[in-house]
């Protein structure tokens, strides 16, 4: 009976659903800074790495991410060199929502829209995870920027 209630439902909601639910209970537990750090980090990761092919001395390394893989690894290491630099940034913003519920959630589901948009915008990563067409849809170029907006919004709002 359970797995015929989630058989109808594509994966990709369920992967955002759980990606949702860890951060928000990483959230209540030790405050929205991990998912603010997150959110602010991978658009200027995203970026960041458009900027690499054009950059003196780092352009042949990036020619050597011709692989979907390896071009996706180049990103990993952007986006977690930029997660570490913006969580140092923002210590002083670390514990904050400990323990409140409704910020945690906010600050779930803000993490996960700027996650999903992020991975849309890079297109290295499409290759990794094809996501569905509803989601394409939703995420679509033209609503990018509204739900950037709103995430940060909300996060804005579960910092108190």
């Amino acid at each position: 009976m359970v797995t015929g209630i989630f058989s109808g439902i594509p994966y990709d909601w369920l992967i955002f659903g759980a990606m949702t639910l860890v951060i928000a209970l990483d959230s209540l537990r030790s405050g929205i800074g991990r998912a603010s750090s997150i959110a602010l980090s991978l658009p200027i990761a995203g970026v960041l790495y458009q900027l690499l092919p054009a950059t003196v001395g780092i352009s042949s390394i990036t020619a050597l991410s011709a692989s979907p893989a390896a071009a996706a690894g180049t990103f990993a290491v952007v986006a977690v060199a930029t997660y570490l630099l913006v969580r140092r940034i923002a210590l002083e913003y670390i514990e904050s929502g400990v323990g409140e519920p409704v910020q945690a959630l906010l600050a779930g589901c803000a993490a996960t829209v700027v996650i999903i948009v992020v991975w849309l915008y890079v297109p290295v990563l499409e290759p990794i995870w094809q996501l569905s067409d509803k989601v394409h849809a939703i995420f679509s170029e033209s609503y990018r920027l509204i739900w950037l907006f709103g995430a940060y919004l909300a996060l804005s709002f579960a910092r108190g």
